[in-house]
């Protein structure tokens, strides 16, 4: 295949391997750096990005710095079909509550005593992380009250990450959701690659890959940038489908053409 054709120990493009040896972007820093700030203030973090711009990427890594002595961290893929009584089951299974039959109100006073108790007794500090939420619907939303009200709004007990699409903004600047508006104190946009981060992600990617030499000719660079649309995941299918081309047609370098090829073959 293309990776033995071009020397590469691996393939770096890849999820996986990007998992194991991650690129730090300015979004990278921004974000995480944004993260870890919340971790330490807590209060509510909103990360909004166009998919494909490698959100559930950074929080992945944030997770992965975390001690798990120090901090019980509540992961949530929201999906489109869920109820508010899935999503707070969810938080309550990971807190090792019972719901059972309990009433709405029975629930939401068991997350907040048990949320104290964790923090309080256990000194352990909890981070909800809510990935794709742009798909939590309005009343959802409209219940999160109790992750701030605690002791009369008077104490923040966790942090809380809301991280997903263009969507979510739009739907929390709505006036309904004004309480929850004004208690965040975090609010972070995806930029996605900039055109000159372009060619070192290639390159320490590569590297990873133990390929030293150049594999992309220079306007191979800019073809790959504007061809993106400065998302990280398409980048990546980029890279591979132009080895690929590159590799069927017996070339030792890249060059914007095979570039442009892959993106009439990605594109619907």
């Amino acid at each position: 295949m293309y990776t033995t054709y071009y020397g590469m120990s691996c393939n770096p493009f890849l999820k996986n391997e990007s998992i194991n040896y991650p690129f730090e972007s300015i979004d990278y820093r921004q974000c995480i750096n944004r993260f870890h700030y919340l971790k330490e203030i807590k209060g509510i973090g909103l990360f909004i990005g166009e998919s494909g711009y490698g959100k559930t990427y950074v929080i992945r890594q944030f997770i992965k710095s975390l001690s798990k002595d120090l901090y019980k961290v509540i992961y949530i893929s929201a999906q489109k079909d869920m109820s508010v009584f899935d999503f707070f089951k969810i938080i309550s299974d990971n807190l090792g509550l019972e719901v059972g039959s309990c009433y709405r109100t029975d629930i939401y006073m068991n997350i907040q005593r048990e949320i104290k108790r964790i923090t309080l007794k256990d000194r352990i500090q909890i981070i909800i992380i809510i990935d794709d939420a742009h798909l939590l619907t309005r009343e959802i939303l409209l219940n999160f009250k109790l992750f701030y009200d605690f002791d009369m709004d008077s104490m923040d007990y966790l942090a809380l990450m809301l991280v997903g699409q263009p969507d979510l903004k739009q739907e929390i600047s709505k006036n309904i959701h004004i309480a929850l508006k004004q208690r965040i104190i975090v609010n972070y946009t995806f930029e996605g690659f900039e055109r000159n981060e372009v060619k070192r992600y290639i390159t320490t990617r590569l590297n990873f890959a133990n390929v030293k030499h150049e594999l992309f000719e220079p306007e191979a660079y800019n073809a790959l940038y504007s061809a993106s649309k400065a998302s990280p995941r398409r980048l990546n299918t980029l890279i591979i489908n132009s080895l690929m081309l590159g590799f069927q047609n017996n070339l030792k370098t890249i060059n914007s053409d095979i570039v442009m090829n892959a993106k009439n073959e990605m594109d619907v």
